[in-house]
């Protein structure tokens, strides 16, 4: 009898979650595939067309999602529906029950913060859609925490998905190319006389900061799973799509690919130390870097093309130095020097080592904004000014802008403002309010965002809303990257997928501090980690 209930129970589950994740598929597949590829009226209406297209496809997903919880509970007996849906929000791990999911408790906080917010700035209709920013707003992030819910626990991995998403990557990557050199293939361009606005815009993203931050977190992406993978083909593909998508973010000439690439670059050894294979797919990551960093300016036209009217690009213009030449030496003889170590001594000796040089690496930055703001003794910095010396200018404007929502924060913003904010994605109204006369003597029209999404969240949503989100990452973070008890003999799908969506994460929240948030990026971003974290709770908690 008892077998039979078991085997009742098992069929039960297994119906239950392969219709949830048979759902969740088709989501998946249209926003991970096909919706960053969709374009409405060329750039005119981007932004409006995108935020629709995400808005109706997510509460569409919702909808069926809820109306199936509630149907299939219909048809199950009392002893097997509560133990059931418990276990979407309960899980059991060392005999001790949790979240599903730790990163459950902060985001249903920062979803809670999102409201309390709006509703206490007043701007109640344009805070929830987020109309007057980037549709940024209560709304959007209401549905990201469904799509997080539904995904995270109905989404079962399977690699052959990486291949499909792989071909959907690739074709937004060469679109956003294709732009940089003005084949104009979607004859976007016709009426556009300003050479100017055709280095601004590439690809299905619309924005070259938009544009360049997805390129550089799918990057992330595909460095996890090439240092993770161990079978040629899969690792030939994914070493070939991290070095085409880092050639899309170096034409996109955007500065957040910088931040993202510096923090992912000194974080990615860490990852590897504790095996010499790891760590030598690290260092073929590194070579690889510096050999399209080179390779993209052997393409570049002397007219024509976005380069000669946008803003270079920092790693554009190292690759006409001979730097990617000397690194390329330097790495070959470092992984001459790890070949021949033994597995032991590399954790041992090679891991203080780096530690040291990462300290030396942080000073020296430090060391480099001071100098190109206070000292000025390397004059060989002024060719790159405008990436390290802070003014009005700095950044495209960020400067100034960023000086704005400071000196708000600081010296005008009410104390209940200082913890809930002035409205989601309301940084508009907050000018409006309080700085329409310098901005109109300025040669901004109007400022919707600050252009740091951490700054964005402090002044829109408060301290305790940036505390919400922080603490959602690091959550995310610390699941993600946490290794399972089968260490290496973990599956690909509890182990090194989880770990690349935890690095695309990681790219992108590094480049956030100089970016936007936009409902065409990060929710693609953040739905690649939820899916991630799926897999990993699963494989921690052994989840079914």
């Amino acid at each position: 009898m008892e077998q039979l209930l078991e085997r009742e129970k098992a069929k039960v589950e297994k119906d239950f979650y392969k219709i949830g994740g048979g759902i969740s598929m088709i989501y998946l597949a249209i926003i991970l595939l096909i919706y960053p590829l969709y374009i409405h009226d060329g750039y005119y209406d981007i932004l409006q067309v995108k935020f629709k297209f995400f808005w109706v496809l997510t509460l569409a997903y919702t909808v069926i999602m809820l109306a199936f919880l509630l149907l299939h509970a219909l048809t199950l007996k009392n002893g097997m529906r509560k133990p059931l849906y418990f276990s979407l929000f309960i899980r059991e791990e060392e005999g001790k029950k949790k979240p599903f999911l730790a990163t459950d408790i902060p985001f249903f906080f920062l979803i809670l913060i999102f409201l309390i917010s709006m509703i206490h700035s007043g701007y109640i209709y344009e805070t929830w859609w987020g109309s007057t920013g980037r549709y940024m707003g209560s709304f959007t992030w209401l549905l990201l925490f469904f799509a997080y819910f539904f995904v995270s626990r109905f989404y079962r991995f399977k690699k052959i998905h990486l291949l499909f998403l792989s071909i959907s990557i690739a074709l937004q990557a060469a679109w956003g190319i294709s732009d940089f050199f003005w084949m104009n293939l979607f004859h976007f361009f016709d009426l556009v006389e300003a050479d100017y606005l055709k280095a601004s815009f590439a690809g299905g993203i619309g924005n070259i900061n938009g544009y360049t931050s997805l390129m550089i977190s799918y990057t992330g992406l595909f460095a996890g799973l090439f240092i993770g993978e161990k079978q040629g083909k899969w690792s030939l593909l994914f070493l070939l799509m991290y070095a085409f998508t880092l050639l899309a973010a170096f034409y996109g000439m955007s500065d957040n690919v910088v931040f993202a690439l510096f923090v992912l670059f000194l974080a990615l050894p860490f990852f590897c130390f504790g095996k010499k294979e790891r760590l030598l797919n690290c260092i073929d990551l590194y070579i690889a870097f510096f050999l399209v960093m080179k390779l993209a300016t052997f393409f570049i036209p002397k007219a024509n093309s976005s380069y000669q009217y946008g803003d270079k690009g920092f790693f554009l213009q190292l690759g006409f130095t001979t730097v990617p030449f000397l690194a390329i030496a330097v790495l070959g003889i470092i992984k001459l020097l790890v070949v021949k170590l033994k597995e032991e001594r590399i954790e041992k000796v090679l891991k203080p080592i780096y530690f040291l040089i990462v300290v030396l690496i942080l000073f020296a930055v430090v060391f480099v904004f001071y100098d190109a703001n206070v000292s000025h003794r390397l004059s060989f910095l002024e060719n790159y000014s405008n990436y390290f010396r802070f003014d009005d200018s700095w950044g495209s404007g960020r400067g100034f802008i960023w000086k704005m929502g400071l000196n708000y924060l600081t010296k005008k913003m009410p104390f209940s403002q200082v913890l809930l904010g002035y409205g989601p994605d309301g940084y508009l109204m907050l000018t409006n309010d309080n700085y329409k006369v310098a901005i109109s003597q300025s040669h901004y029209q109007a400022i919707d965002n600050i252009h740091n999404e951490y700054l964005n969240l402090l002044l829109t949503i408060g301290v305790i809303g940036l505390i919400s989100y922080l603490s959602l990452l690091l959550s995310s973070f610390k699941t993600l990257f946490t290794k399972n008890d089968r260490g290496e003999e973990g599956d690909f799908s509890e182990r090194v997928f989880p770990f690349a969506a935890g690095l695309c994460l990681l790219c992108y929240v590094s480049q956030a501090v100089i970016n936007i948030a936009v409902p065409m990026v990060l929710p693609v971003i953040f739905i690649l980690s939820f899916m991630g974290l799926g897999e990993k709770v699963r494989a921690i908690g052994k989840v079914k």
